[in-house]
């Protein structure tokens, strides 16, 4: 790219400080990249499946404004960190959330050697994720503009991701400390992206993390979550013109004509939402 890699993503974020390698860079480039670059699968719902290397998610994420799902999100913040001088790894996650038994190991995280401690960095969780890196310490609760998560140890799984909901703590996902190698993300990337029968194929996912909340897309449902005033504004929307509309509007999506096709094509086979 004819552009340094580290300006492109400080742009795309938003960043303007200068950055260093200590806690507060780390803080200020996790939230500012949830904030401005979307959670979303579109490529995968559309069958297009997901490239993870540098030049690829230069030029999807920073120069056309698109979002990703996990691989892409944590990929592109590994890279970033890495070029500043963090110490960090790739790491794998069995998701939990919503889920009867424990999927296997498909979801992609990081984590950062800083200042005596290891942190867990995850830009790709979507709308269940943290704002901020966690810790690794166990059974030490965080709050969070008013979600509360904490980390559990476990013999069998490593360490359990929880977030309070409802005055119980609800397993996200769960992970050993192993370095995951580019083998081992990309056969994962590859399964999650191409499987017929993983859920990223069949609907519409989407989620930005906004100052006072969330955003979230599933299918024809957008949700704008206020966390400081615990409102909640949901909308359906089925006619395709306005939903183009929506995803620029509340996520930050823009698609070009080739894509709108895709989706448009796809869009036409998402169930009727409920009444």
């Amino acid at each position: 790219m004819a552009n340094n890699f580290l300006d492109l993503y400080f742009e795309r974020i938003k960043y303007l400080q200068s950055p260093k390698v200590n806690l507060q860079t780390l803080r200020d480039l996790h939230l500012l990249h949830l904030r401005h670059i979307p959670y979303e699968n579109i490529d995968v719902f559309c069958h297009q499946g997901v490239k993870l290397d540098r030049e690829t998610l230069t030029r999807k994420i920073l120069l056309r404004q698109r979002g990703g799902y996990c691989f892409e999100q944590n990929g592109l913040f590994f890279m970033a960190l890495a070029e500043l001088g963090f110490k960090c790894q790739s790491n794998m996650a069995r998701v939990h959330r919503n889920r009867p038994q424990p999927g296997g190991r498909t979801h992609h995280i990081n984590l950062v050697e800083l200042e005596g401690h290891t942190w867990i960095c995850d830009v790709g969780f979507g709308g269940s994720g943290f704002r901020e890196p966690l810790m690794l310490q166990a059974d030490v609760e965080v709050e969070q503009l008013g979600e509360i998560y904490r980390l559990h140890q476990s013999d069998e799984h490593g360490f359990y991701l929880q977030k309070k909901m409802e005055q119980e703590w609800q397993p996200l996902y769960t992970f050993k400390i192993e370095r995951a190698l580019p083998i081992d993300l990309h056969m994962a990337n590859f399964y999650t992206s191409k499987s017929p029968d993983h859920v990223f194929l069949d609907a519409i996912m989407g989620t930005r993390m906004t100052a006072r909340g969330r955003v979230t897309l599933l299918d024809h449902t957008f949700k704008v979550f206020d966390l400081t005033r615990g409102t909640l504004e949901k909308e359906t929307v089925t006619d395709f013109a306005a939903y183009l509309g929506n995803l620029k509007e509340h996520l930050g999506v823009q698609l070009n004509e080739a894509e709108q096709a895709l989706l448009q094509t796809r869009f036409a086979t998402l169930k009727p939402p409920e009444s």
